[in-house]
């Protein structure tokens, strides 16, 4: 399950910038890359100023930080607990006025409970953040977050491809997610008119799309390989035990348990509040990765190249990420991916001390002419919007390129390419393709 090479492979993809004249467009541009940005002499100096910011930071993890995660860890389980009490509690509230106000309060505590979860906990300490400390769960290879996509499946497509690929097109799969195209160079196709429709969807099962998204990413990248089935099948198990889990957790033991003990009303304010938090927990998930990736100025990639030097792969992750101002409680809440370019810059340095950092990347990029994208929130978000609507018309060319690939013969092609792609049937051929091929395997 756990096919994890290494964290940082610096020699993986083309740092680079091209004038926006370079780009066809239909009336706005955005950002794609092709040339070197800074001569290597420059990217090696800018390499060091990092290099050397970075030990500093590490260096100096001791107690305090290790004493700051079991905080937050001990917030998410509290939080839980008394949340999960007052939903119960909600059902058996005598007048109505009582069960709404208790309902609002339970289910915005489980809400903050799970995003706190997801975001500040679950994300960070499996980027191996606390390795360090050695604690007997807190740690990348223990660790397992309160949503339906196994750590393991999460930590192949996000540690690995995306924070080595970042914004690649073709190796980095978290560019619009297999679903939302948001450049250029993924081909315009009919679904793309149902872009922002999609985008709803997709927000609004975040933890479904992040659990599948390995499975689509696997079945991808070893459609040749002999060794397919070997290494589908356990992570369509592994996902699929996942999935009941938590599907048991939030949706039957809990409410069925609140039911019992208080009645029926108690378990449908259980049940309620648990879906509501999950739906609160994905929407603001999805919200912080796109603003972190796909705002106006995000640059997205097209070449590899084998000989990127760790100064250029920081040029890369510098100009593709994009920075959400905010106060204190808005980091946390964001586990820290509001400082999306100093995460890109270092995956393994504690969350907390992005924002500490923060003024120093800046003053770097300054001094290399590197631009620092950030901004607050709703300026980021409206970017977000803007570009999956933009990318969701065609220009006259690709509207030209996809009449030509609907000719005889390309049709003729598609068909040839996915004779071979398993087949369920029965309520399964209703699925999504990644579903049918992850119950396929499982």
């Amino acid at each position: 399950m756990r096919l994890l090479p290494p964290m940082f492979i610096a020699r993986s993809a083309v740092s680079a910038f091209s004038t926006a004249t370079d780009i066809p467009s239909k009336q706005k541009l955005y950002p794609t890359l092709t040339g070197a940005q800074l001569p290597k002499a420059r990217s090696d100096a800018l390499a060091d100023e990092l290099n050397t910011l970075y030990k500093d930071i590490m260096s100096s993890l001791g107690s305090e930080d290790a004493r700051y995660i079991q905080r937050v860890h001990a917030t998410v389980v509290y939080s839980e607990i008394v949340s999960r009490g007052l939903l119960a509690a909600a059902g058996r509230m005598p007048s109505k006025r009582g069960l709404i106000a208790t309902w609002l309060l339970g289910t915005s505590l489980l809400s903050f409970s799970k995003i706190l979860n997801n975001m500040e906990l679950g994300h960070n300490v499996m980027h191996g953040q606390y390795d360090w400390m050695q604690h007997p769960y807190l740690n990348s290879q223990k660790f397992d977050w309160d949503i339906v996509c196994p750590a393991p499946l999460w930590q192949h497509s996000h540690n690995y491809l995306h924070h080595t690929f970042t914004n690649i097109v073709g190796r980095d799969h978290d560019v619009g997610y297999h679903l939302i195209r948001v450049t250029d160079e993924q081909p315009w196709t009919p679904s793309d008119r149902y872009n922002l429709l999609n985008t709803m969807f997709l927000a609004l099962g975040f933890e479904w799309a992040v659990a599948f998204h390995d499975i689509q990413i696997s079945a991808d990248e070893y459609a040749e390989s002999p060794q397919l089935a070997a290494i589908m099948q356990p992570k369509s198990r592994g996902l699929f035990a996942k999935m009941a889990r938590q599907v048991g957790k939030d949706y039957i033991s809990l409410p069925a348990a609140a039911g019992l003990l208080l009645g029926r009303r108690s378990a449908m304010t259980t049940l309620s509040g648990n879906v509501t938090a999950n739906i609160a927990r994905n929407l603001w998930t999805w919200a912080v990765i796109f603003c972190g990736h796909f705002t106006e100025q995000a640059h997205i990639y097209t070449e590899l190249d084998e000989n990127e030097s760790k100064g250029e792969w920081y040029v890369r992750q510098i100009l593709g990420s994009s920075n959400i101002a905010g106060n204190k409680l808005f980091h946390l809440l964001t586990g820290n991916l509001s400082h999306q370019i100093e995460h890109h810059l270092f995956p393994d340095m504690p969350a907390r001390h992005y924002a500490r950092i923060a003024p120093k990347i800046q003053a770097i990029c300054q001094k290399y002419e590197l631009p620092y994208n950030t901004g607050r929130f709703g300026r980021q978000l409206r970017q977000v919007i803007g570009r999956i609507h933009h990318f969701s018309k065609p220009s006259t060319a690709e509207w030209q390129a996809y009449l030509k690939s609907q000719s005889p013969a390309s049709t003729h092609a598609v068909k040839e390419e996915t004779k071979d792609v398993p087949v369920i049937r029965g309520l399964g051929k209703y699925l999504p393709p990644v579903m049918r091929q992850a119950l396929f395997y499982a």
